[in-house]
């Protein structure tokens, strides 16, 4: 039995969908970005987060880098969790501001009061990740933090859709939310983004800037923009997707649970509590684990009982980065912590209770061959 790390799930009624619907726009001789399909996506997308504001890009990297040359950050410093992507960093960069690293919490988020240590008079902007699809009640903390300073709070949801924090769902927190989708997240167009906001100035800066800077029509352009277009191809992959994301989230939901209570024997393993009022999607289960390297346990687990973990989340904090290092200041001791001690046990809306109950049964064993020796004794 083979349990992959990442799958993405389209129905075969949305396989017969998405062919009509290719066939008939390629014989309207429509164009094949940025026409009625996008616009629909967006739409559909914006109203499962908050009925907001929405803009479809080429990607959640261009999405969060649109938001930050929108808020013309450049010259200025970015505030940036340890613990994220490399490509919320590249962002920043490319935005041509700094990025300023903070360390996490225990639930591997944005610490607040680490972050309010970094704040500067150069400080533009403050980017916080919801990761794993968990939205930290440290986000509250964020956006109070970000409101008496004057300063934008930013949310990177790559991971979030459908994620909800006392009801409120990702997008609703701070000035504009950038989301992913590509291949391995919880909905997909292969590749693509969206940036979601409240504030119709920002709506309108971003979409100048996803269209090469086009403003008022034709090819007149008053700043300097990028090819951020989406494809109508992706947005009809998209709407397809976005119909099911409820479905995919209950899914998950209860994969989540069955995991922790089924994993919660299992010793050197803790799994990383949903705290009070949140409601992740479960992009992925984050599980501590002590008295073994991840990595061995992979292997492991892997050439043992063909169970494939998912992708960390992740495993080199960015100030350790190679590429990131020349910008860190000091250690930040607890990303280095979790960082290099968690796994993510497969998780996706088709994974079956047995093959769930197999992926249990590997990791039980592996650990305890680990930690109490031969036969568990």
């Amino acid at each position: 039995m083979k349990v992959l790390a990442q799958v993405y799930d389209v129905a075969d009624e949305d396989i017969d969908h998405l062919t009509a619907g290719l066939r008939d726009l390629l014989a309207r001789r429509r164009f094949l970005t940025l026409g009625e399909h996008v616009e629909r996506f967006e739409q559909a997308f914006a109203a499962q987060h908050g009925e907001l504001l929405a803009t479809a890009t080429s990607s959640g990297t261009s999405a969060l880098e649109a938001i930050l040359n929108a808020l013309d950050v450049r010259g200025g410093e970015v505030i940036v969790p340890a613990n994220t992507f490399a490509a919320t960093a590249f962002a920043v960069l490319h935005a041509g501001a700094r990025p300023v690293f903070a360390d996490i919490g225990t639930d591997l988020t944005l610490d607040p009061d680490d972050a309010a240590r970094r704040v500067t008079r150069h400080t533009r902007a403050v980017v916080t990740v919801h990761i794993g699809g968990l939205i930290s009640p440290g986000t509250l903390e964020l956006a109070e933090l970000c409101r008496d300073r004057g300063i934008p709070l930013v949310e990177d949801a790559a991971h979030a859709h459908g994620s909800t924090l006392h009801g409120r769902t990702a997008g609703t927190f701070g000035t504009a939310a950038a989301f992913s989708f590509f291949s391995t997240k919880v909905i997909t167009t292969g590749e693509g983004g969206m940036v979601l906001t409240a504030d119709p100035h920002l709506h309108e800066a971003v979409r100048v800037l996803r269209d090469q800077g086009k403003s008022g029509g034709g090819n007149h352009h008053e700043v300097v923009g990028s090819n951020w277009r989406l494809t109508e191809m992706q947005a009809m992959l998209g709407l397809t997707q976005v119909r099911r994301l409820p479905g995919f989230v209950a899914r998950r939901r209860e994969i989540a649970e069955r995991y922790r209570t089924k994993l919660a024997g299992v010793p050197g393993l803790e799994v990383v509590p949903a705290p009070d009022g949140a409601a992740p999607n479960f992009y992925k289960l984050i599980a501590l684990v002590d008295g073994v390297e991840p990595e061995v346990l992979r292997a492991e687990l892997r050439a043992q009982h063909d169970v494939a973990l998912g992708g960390y989340v992740y495993e080199v904090p960015l100030h350790q980065q190679p590429v990131l290092r020349h910008l860190a200041d000091g250690p930040l001791p607890v990303a280095e912590d979790l960082c290099r001690r968690h796994i993510c046990p497969p998780i996706y809306p088709s994974l079956t209770d047995e093959q769930l109950d197999h992926v249990v049964a590997a990791v039980d064993e592996r650990m305890s061959s680990h930690l109490l020796g031969p036969g568990g004794a």
